[in-house]
């Protein structure tokens, strides 16, 4: 499936989001974003971790804005406003804990 993912990205205009794993307690999501995408702000009414697996991103918390590149971590809390902004074709997982 990330395979998959990662060959889309050059022809995709939107992003690509899966969910791979779900119970009780947690989700993790595979998500695709090809270079030049953007999330525009939004929140998750859990955290998150994000773990970037190819590619760079940036996300801007308003609390702080960071680069994620490949095999780096970051954490959103709960309901913070945030945007993603892709700097070059990206696959990432995302962990929420319910």
């Amino acid at each position: 499936m990330l395979n998959n993912i990662i060959k889309q990205l050059d022809t995709c205009n939107k992003p690509i989001l899966h969910v791979i794993f779900r119970n009780n307690n947690t989700r993790i999501a595979a998500l695709g974003l090809r270079k030049g995408q953007k999330l525009i702000d939004h929140q998750l009414p859990v955290a998150a971790k994000i773990i970037l697996l190819e590619g760079k991103i940036e996300i801007d918390s308003k609390i702080e804005i960071v680069v994620l590149e490949k095999f780096n971590e970051y954490e959103i809390p709960k309901k913070v406003i945030h945007q993603v902004r892709t700097i070059e074709n990206a696959l990432a997982l995302i962990v929420l804990d319910f």
